[in-house]
């Protein structure tokens, strides 16, 4: 499996197949699923957000090693986490292995790829973003999804962008 397979999948369809990468990561090194909803829910808004701006900034603020930059809620001023949400996120990423890290970063970047401007022909910056978890996957032995589930998300829905699910 390579980024051209994806060619034809929107970039809400990748986006949803780069979190169930997550998921995979999640539950190959053994992760109890439930601790890390909170980070889920705010991925999985991707998908029926019309404002991926407010996205792009959600998942900024979550990113382990952006949060873990501070060691206080109040060091810094947060949009969108309220104390709670930080203390607990801050507690949860503690020794957190690099890879979950490397995978929530780069579906930041799958999700921004084509912030501020339209996508165009097959969206090529949503495909190289994709390859790089793809091989991420490969090459750190995670099994990767099944992308039959994800052709149902047209490239030809909401100019590339794919309708809300």
């Amino acid at each position: 499996m390579d980024k051209n397979d994806f060619k034809n999948i929107s970039l809400k369809g990748r986006v949803a197949y780069g979190i169930s990468c997550f998921e995979n990561v999640l539950l190959s090194l053994k992760c109890d699923i439930s601790n890390w909803n909170m980070v889920l829910e705010y991925m999985w808004q991707f998908t029926s957000s019309q404002d991926l701006e407010a996205w792009n900034d959600q998942m900024a603020e979550i990113i382990p090693e952006n949060l873990l930059e501070f060691k206080t809620f109040e060091e810094h001023d947060f949009e969108y986490l309220e104390e709670i949400q930080f203390k607990y996120l801050y507690n949860l990423y503690q020794n957190i292995d690099t890879r979950i890290n490397y995978i929530i970063r780069q579906i930041f970047y799958l999700g921004s790829s084509h912030s501020y401007s339209v996508i165009i022909d097959y969206g090529q910056e949503s495909l190289e973003e994709l390859d790089r978890i793809i091989k991420f996957m490969i090459n750190n032995c995670f099994e990767l999804p099944n992308i039959k589930t994800f052709l149902k998300y047209s490239i030809k829905e909401n100019k590339g962008w794919g309708n809300k699910f």
